[in-house]
């Protein structure tokens, strides 16, 4: 079919497209209103510049669905349409004070009366409310139609939903720019020359096709020429496209309880891994045009909608570790932090099929597989992530296949990524963790190791003592003698410079020299460091206490099949 047969394209300025009796309205599956004001100055600055040069200013296109005479579906472009139809009415709030203070009434009500027929709608006979020429979705039509475009203060909006906030603080922002920066002197003249330009000046490609399915196709060929739109709008359109527009609502609601739990930017990333705990690996960028070629009719189309939806809130889950599904279950909320904590998600398809699949003590113990492995491959050792996706893509094979039904044959699979108890002790003794770039990291560990030593446990996340640096960050000069200046940064973040100390013993003894920290580090409640027992503090000390630290860190990190 020639490109001719289901679209026409041409160039068209604002006035052009909204002026007449054409209606359009965003579909139901659009996004709600996003722009905020960046995108709003960005705009302001557009058309100022360049109708001071008097110039023509190029918005972009606009991909419109023709569904009947004169009624458009808004595939592409709602946010320009919308911002634009807002400024106007931004305009018209100027004009209306004016008729309130008496000013040039008859005129005044004669031009609002004219900018909002051809910009806005016309009003009902019934309601007296506007019939809008854009029709917003269902989130924000209402709050648009009943508020916006009939002038209207809302009572409450504080209340309202985010993207109806936006496009009242939009309404708020034009209203400030107008009065301060068009209409200074009440000249109405300099509001009629704004609205002319916006009218006139501001250039769309004008893009109409015939069905949904065309136009997905040239909103997908826009992408392709710079348009940058992200996989989550490329699926989204895609989907209700190949669907019928009786199954559209359907698809709706089962997209959303999707988008509910991984959010609207967190999709792609969801994807990619829902897409590898199915299919294997796969780079982002080849992840939408491998879904497209799969998915291709409305029942394929539905499988994939359901199918994300029903492990969306375990993988939402898998980076929150106080979500609901895991109440009751500490082990599993303390390898949840864990890996939030190791910013680590190479494992979620892994851990999404391993929960689906496997006996929840299977289960756990597959979390803290990937937990142990994280720690002793990725944080002590410093290794490259990259290895970690294949193997984990392995294991998730071998589930799939049946091969894979316990924890222990995860391990196997996984391994190779198990850093040895002699090259792991090695890389501990000569770790740093710079505090004031990863703090927690450094207690977490800290706190690890006190737990391993004393018959308490402390939880590195609410109990309230200090990571105490024994060489301090700011040394006094009584420091230099074993601390010279310029080693001294090198060995202030050296775990083994790390203890722990209740905060009113660690306000006490501040910056003081080792032999008053050493007396009180005797009182403290924590074992690590009541046992600290060195006579004094130099490289060496540091050293040997690291290598110690190091051997309870190899019994803590230990998984019991290696």
């Amino acid at each position: 079919m020639s490109a001719e047969n289901f679209l026409n394209a041409e160039t068209d300025t604002f006035g052009g497209i909204i002026k007449g009796d054409n209606k359009f309205k965003v579909p139901l599956y659009q996004r709600d209103y996003s722009w905020n004001k960046t995108h709003w100055n960005d705009l302001w600055l557009d058309i100022e510049t360049n109708r001071k040069n008097d110039s023509k200013h190029y918005m972009g296109s606009v991909v419109l669905v023709s569904k009947n005479k004169k009624q458009y579906d808004i595939i592409d472009g709602q946010q320009r349409l919308t911002t634009l139809t807002i400024l106007v009415l931004a305009v018209v709030d100027a004009l209306k004070n004016l008729v309130k203070r008496e000013i040039d009434v008859d005129n005044n009500e004669k031009r609002i009366e004219l900018l909002i027929t051809d910009f806005i709608g016309k009003k009902s006979l019934s309601s007296l409310n506007y019939e809008n020429k854009i029709e917003l979705n269902e989130s924000n039509n209402p709050f648009f139609s009943t508020y916006l475009t009939n002038f209207r203060k809302p009572i409450n909006i504080k209340s309202t939903i985010k993207s109806n906030k936006l496009l009242f603080d939009c309404f708020n922002y034009y209203k400030e720019l107008i009065k301060e920066e068009i209409f200074k002197d009440e000249d109405v003249s300099s509001l009629i020359s704004f609205v002319e330009y916006i009218s006139d000046s501001l250039l769309f490609i004008q893009i109409t096709a015939t069905d949904d399915l065309s136009a997905y196709l040239i909103f997908e060929t826009l992408n392709d020429r710079g348009l940058d739109l992200s996989v989550t709008d490329l699926l989204k359109n895609y989907l209700f496209s190949i669907v019928d527009d009786s199954d559209k609502s359907h698809v709706k609601n089962i997209w959303d309880v999707t988008i509910n739990h991984v959010s609207y930017s967190g999709f792609p990333k969801f994807l990619r891994h829902y897409w590898m705990m199915q299919n294997g690996l796969i780079q982002e960028k080849e992840l939408f045009k491998t879904v497209k070629r799969h998915i291709n009719t409305p029942k394929t189309a539905f499988n994939l909608l359901n199918s994300m939806s029903e492990v969306s809130e375990v993988y939402a889950a898998l980076s929150e570790s106080n979500h609901q599904l895991w109440e009751g279950d500490e082990k599993v909320k303390k390898h949840i932090r864990e890996l939030s904590l190791f910013n680590v998600t190479q494992c979620y398809p892994l851990l999404i099929n391993s929960y689906l699949y496997l006996e929840h003590d299977d289960w756990v113990a597959t979390l803290r597989i990937c937990s142990v492995i994280s720690f002793r491959y990725m944080v002590v050792s410093g290794l490259n992530p990259n290895a970690l996706e294949s193997k984990y893509n392995d294991a998730c094979k071998a589930i799939n296949a049946g091969t894979a039904k316990s924890a222990r044959d995860i391990f196997l699979i996984l391994q190779p990524l198990y850093v040895s108890d002699e090259d792991f002790e090695r890389n501990f003794e000569s770790k740093s963790i710079r505090t004031k770039r990863s703090a927690k990291l450094a207690r977490y560990i800290v706190y690890s190791i006190e737990n391993h030593l004393s018959e308490h446990v402390f939880d590195f996340e609410f109990d309230n003592g200090s990571l105490e640096h024994v060489l301090p960050e700011n040394p006094s000069a009584e420091w230099n003698d074993n601390f010279p200046k310029d080693i001294e940064e090198s060995f202030i973040y050296r775990l083994g410079n790390f203890t722990l100390l209740e905060p009113d013993k660690n306000r006490v003894i501040g910056n003081k020299n080792f032999e008053n920290k050493s007396d009180v580090y005797k009182t403290s409640r924590y074992e690590l460091t009541k046992r600290f027992g060195f006579q004094k503090w130099n490289q060496d000390n540091i050293k040997a206490r690291q290598k110690y630290l190091a051997k309870q860190a190899k019994a803590i990190w230990h998984l019991p099949y290696a």
